[in-house]
């Protein structure tokens, strides 16, 4: 009797000290493999099962492994975002991340302020090229609709030439003048908010100026240059990208089809006329 006790006191002894003697792999989810490891890479964990020691070398992600505790009671901890190894039974210190609308992690989460001012030195209309400056307000707390007034003014620098018989030579003609004034809205579909964003949305065109032709006198037959009022009132339908890389800083490109509803010249009204616009804007967010 007292040696079945000696023999089975000695083998739970036993399984203590081989239990004790083992590698345990603790995984994120809870599981624990009994291991004894091999390595530990900068992405896996290579080991042999602790049952068959003599069999195959395993692998395991380090992504998926939340610490090893080694037989001899040494411990690796593993940040389980990365698999990177920490120091043991050392808190991490908390930091708040932010995750911005592509999903890309950053340690500040950027505030875009609604309003948006921006200057175009380099703006373009049918009429041809100038300036412009816009003013943009969001409407919602994500952006996705906002007000927005473009105004813009431009010359037509290549209007051509006429022959001027008083002075006997030929002349460029005037630079047109044309000032628009566009109020409409913008729909951003996934918000205005971000680095890289695509808007779209229509837009009243109003625009005032003044148009140049050549006009033939049927009594003398001279041909004279004669420069007469322009009015225009249409739609146009703006599509812009918008760049923002910090929180105020702002670029953008735009681009912009329409047509009139009234094309007057002289007073007297004419042809349905069609409408276009682009611009690089350089801005500030507010």
């Amino acid at each position: 009797m007292r040696t079945k006790t000696i023999l089975l006191s000695a083998t739970a002894l036993c399984v203590a000290l081989a239990a004790q003697a083992q590698d345990k792999i603790i995984k994120t989810n809870g599981d624990t493999i009994l291991a004894k490891v091999k390595s530990v890479g900068v992405k896996t964990v290579s080991y042999q099962r602790y049952d068959n020691q003599a069999g195959p070398d395993y692998t395991i992600a380090k992504a998926i492994v939340e610490k090893i505790i080694y037989q001899n009671g040494g411990e690796d901890a593993f940040d389980m975002e990365g698999g990177r190894m920490r120091r043991p039974h050392r808190p991490m210190p908390m930091r708040r991340r932010a995750k911005d609308d592509e999903g890309i992690e950053n340690n500040k989460k950027l505030n875009y302020a609604p309003n948006l001012l921006s200057l175009a030195p380099f703006q373009f209309t049918e009429n041809g090229l100038g300036l412009g400056l816009s003013y943009e307000h969001s409407l919602d707390s994500r952006g996705v609709i906002a007000f927005y007034l473009p105004v813009m003014l431009t010359f037509d620098l290549n209007n051509g030439t006429y022959y001027d018989y008083n002075a006997n030579a030929y002349k460029n003609s005037p630079a047109d003048m044309m000032f628009y004034a566009m109020p409409g809205i913008k729909i951003y579909p996934t918000g205005s908010q971000g680095f890289v964003k695509y808007g779209v949305g229509p837009s009243l065109v109003i625009a005032d100026g003044q148009k140049s032709n050549a006009v033939y006198d049927n009594n003398t037959g001279i041909t004279s240059e004669q420069t007469q009022t322009h009015f225009m009132l249409g739609m146009i339908i703006n599509n812009s990208v918008n760049f923002n890389p910090s929180e105020h800083i702002y670029l953008g490109l735009e681009l912009g089809l329409g047509f009139t509803y009234l094309n007057r010249v002289g007073g007297l009204n004419q042809d349905t006329n069609g409408l276009a616009q682009g611009s690089f804007k350089i801005g500030y967010r507010f």
